[in-house]
């Protein structure tokens, strides 16, 4: 019985909707190496030349940068909202591609500005650094989202009907065990309700963590249990608190991202809207490489 359980259990987890076991970006440490190289690039600018947004170079930085940051908006919002570019590949590639030109193309502009922020061109960087910022905290919210193996967005069904699948294991394990056992197991199972939707989403690892800890402790009182009984109701009941806190998430995660998008959006439409005013300007006063 108990072989039984343990390997259909991880048939289950081979198959779960985990965020742990989907395919992991890797959009971050890319972004973070064009924004090494750039560096490396300002570096012997600024030895050649002195770094300034007039500067037919440093015009181009701004140029390439603006033209990432244009794309950063229009890419991935036209492969989420329309089915024409269904051929271009999922629409996860394309978020993670969202990501790196949204952080290389202001990195771009920030050195075409040769760090001088004056005027319009000041208020375009610091509505840049509120966007930038913002897109952040909405990568940090997409992870919150519990996905399946392949990436795609899991659903409540889903996970309640994973929950329910292993709760039947941990009740058929726990049936023939001493009292003690059966209590430890229904202390174990308790959880916290009401919790604030940003306290779940911000805090995940740390309650995840204290979970594991008192698992441990609890699990060394079970004098009951031999090794490989403790390791696999360690597993189940693990497996059940990480798909009960996936259920929580995911409800948290939409309700803060939708107030992120009321914020997000309008941030990023001005920001727009200065730069376009700054080429306009650039443009008609015949500055940088439209001398």
């Amino acid at each position: 019985m108990q072989k039984r359980l343990t390997n259909s259990f991880v048939r289950r987890e081979d198959f779960a909707s985990s965020g742990e076991t989907a395919v992991r970006p890797y959009e971050l440490e890319l972004s973070l190496f064009f924004v090494i190289v750039l560096s490396g690039i300002y570096i012997a600018y600024d030895i050649l030349a002195t770094p300034k947004g007039g500067h037919p170079f440093g015009h181009s930085l701004g140029i390439i940068g603006t033209l990432l940051m244009v794309m950063t908006e229009t890419g991935y919002s036209l492969r989420k909202r329309t089915s024409w570019l269904n051929w271009a590949g999922p629409v996860r590639y394309w978020l993670s591609l969202h990501i790196v030109t949204g952080i290389v193309g202001p990195f771009m502009v920030l050195m075409h500005t040769g760090l001088q922020f004056r005027g319009l061109a000041g208020v375009s960087f610091i509505l840049t650094l509120i966007v930038v910022g913002s897109g952040f905290m909405g990568r940090y919210l997409y992870t919150a989202l519990p996905r399946s193996i392949s990436g795609v967005t899991t659903s409540r069904q889903a996970l309640e009907r994973e929950i329910r699948s292993v709760s039947q294991n941990i009740t058929q394990f726990e049936a023939q065990k001493p009292e003690r056992v059966q209590q430890l197991v229904a202390e174990l199972s308790q959880r916290p309700t009401g919790r604030n939707p940003l306290l779940t989403i911000l805090g995940r690892s740390y309650y995840q963590w204290r979970f594991q800890r008192r698992l441990k402790r609890e699990l060394k009182k079970m004098d009951q249990l031999v090794a490989e009984q403790k390791q696999q109701i360690s597993q189940m009941l693990t497996r059940r608190r990480d798909l009960q806190r996936q259920t929580e998430m995911l409800e948290a995660a939409r309700r803060v991202m939708r107030i992120w998008h009321i914020l997000h959006i309008p941030f990023g439409l001005t920001l727009f809207f200065s730069v376009a005013l700054h080429i306009f300007a650039t443009i008609y006063f015949r500055a940088g490489l439209f001398k």
